[in-house]
């Protein structure tokens, strides 16, 4: 899949049906039948507005005491730039500037913040992890380790070098204000005793104020990261003398790791321009890799997945063949057992010689084998046709498989009309349902998803039909 096209959210399909009227039928079941696209996974990549940086490697490491005149910060390739308001090109009225490095050991940080002189610095909270700091004058350091798009790690140092530290994930969880189960929102969870072990300083002068901070690979996960990595990031900060927030990476949600700014720790040696891991459900799913080679060996580099569910955890190998000046693209088809709870997959490749050179994560929520809604649970018979949305609970690939099938079922649980719909192709469905030659009473709508003949899912929403008074008698 293009990497173009990873990003985009539920977009209509243009898959139409040949419904089946079965005898039994009193009028037709469903009509505009309309498979749909679940929400892609993120690139590999950031979006490309997205601010992007090289860092430098060191081969001296800073001095963690908050004065900023290391020749690390010399350095022209570290200086990362100044904040700005939001998505806006304006710039923080009180100058913002930061600096970054990285070596083996850790990824370091400086930043310089214009003040009012003369008045106070905000430090009201001086216990570790108060979730209050923001309230102070501070600088609120994000990263999402694997440019994963959920997963990401927050951490917040006021002037007075008191740290909060927290773990989060955003996880897609169906939007309970709508009335389709395909429709997802997300969800933040975090983990708030995670700790970071950032080592931070605070320098404070009548006109600025800095930080340096240095923060350990292992915390995140990152020890022998390859030449090439990308980490999502961002840099922000409260200021209550121009009551601002600024950041360095423009975004409209600071808790959006799809809008962090990326650090690449040297030169990569191959790019991966698309990852596709979209519609993780139950049964079989489906990772897909697009790569193009930069430096390194030509010849078979392995593409290895690590997923775990509940009450399961595997991992799964494929060789693809990488040459110079081509692209190539990798699936790795996998199975999983659970039906419900979050998953998580680690993604990585290897060269021929063994070396890792691209790691990522990604994480989500398995949505359970079938839900079925009607946007409208009562209506009048002679009323436009119900929308019904189907969310099918099952890999990309076990969904092109399955064979769907819809009955309505009086108060009596008697079949008044019944239809074969055709493979599922996806993990989702939307189609219409007529109610106007259904007679007034209760109904149910039970959806069916067979494979190989065998019932493995379905799902089931109640509809109240009621005559209009000023229905016409003669009908």
């Amino acid at each position: 899949m293009r990497a173009d096209k990873l990003s985009s959210m539920l977009l209509p399909v243009a898959v139409c049906l040949t419904l089946l009227q079965l005898p039994a039928a009193s009028a037709e079941l469903l009509q505009d039948v309309r498979f749909v696209q679940p929400r892609q996974s993120a690139t590999s990549g950031p979006p490309a507005d997205r601010l992007v940086f090289e860092l430098p490697a060191l081969e001296q490491a800073p001095v963690i005491d908050g004065k900023l005149d290391d020749e690390a910060w010399s350095l022209p390739e570290a200086r990362l730039g100044k904040f700005r308001l939001g998505l806006s090109a304006t710039p923080a009225r009180h100058t913002r500037e930061a600096w970054a490095a990285y070596d083996s050991s850790n990824l370091y940080f400086g930043i310089r913040l214009q003040r009012e002189p003369g008045v106070p610095l905000r430090v009201n909270t001086t216990e570790p992890d108060d979730g209050k700091i923001w309230e102070d004058d501070e600088v609120e350091l994000f990263v999402d380790p694997f440019t994963s798009g959920s997963a990401y790690y927050q951490m917040i140092v006021n002037s007075a070098a008191v740290l909060y530290d927290a773990a989060h994930r955003n996880v897609e969880v169906p939007d309970p204000r709508s009335d389709s189960p395909g429709d997802m929102m997300l969800e933040r969870v975090s983990e708030l005793p995670w700790s970071s072990g950032l080592m931070r300083a605070v320098h404070v002068e009548d006109e600025w104020w800095s930080i340096e901070m240095a923060l350990p690979m292992a915390s995140l996960g990152l020890e022998g990261a390859p030449a090439g990595h990308r980490i999502g990031f961002n840099l922000t900060s409260a200021d209550w003398d121009t009551n601002e927030y600024t950041c360095l990476s423009p975004t409209s949600d600071w808790h959006d790791p799809l809008q962090f700014g990326v650090l690449v720790l040297g030169q990569p040696r191959i790019e991966v321009t698309g990852l596709d891991l979209s519609g993780i459900g139950s049964g079989r799913n489906l990772l897909e890799v697009d790569a193009s080679h930069l430096q390194g060996p030509e010849g078979q580099y392995q593409l290895a997945l690590t997923f775990a569910a509940p009450a399961q955890w595997l991992r799964k190998v494929v060789l693809f063949d990488l040459a110079h000046d081509r692209s190539a693209r990798a699936g790795l088809p996998f199975s999983c057992s659970a039906e419900e709870g979050p998953w998580e997959a680690q993604i990585e490749i290897a060269d021929p010689d063994g070396r890792a050179v691209y790691a990522t994560r990604r994480v989500g929520n398995l949505p359970g084998a079938m839900q079925v809604s009607l946007r409208s649970s009562a209506v009048l018979r002679d009323a436009l046709p119900v929308e019904v949305s189907v969310r099918l609970g099952v890999g990309r690939l076990t969904a092109r498989r399955m064979e769907l099938s819809a009955r309505l079922l009086d108060e009596r649980g008697s079949t008044v009309a019944q239809q074969q719909i055709g493979v599922a192709g996806g993990p989702n469905l939307r189609a219409l349902v007529p109610v106007n030659d259904l007679q007034p009473g209760t109904y149910v709508l039970e959806l069916l998803a067979s494979l190989e003949g065998e019932v493995v899912a379905s799902g089931r929403d109640l509809l109240r039909v009621a005559a209009s008074p000023f229905e016409d008698e003669a009908r």
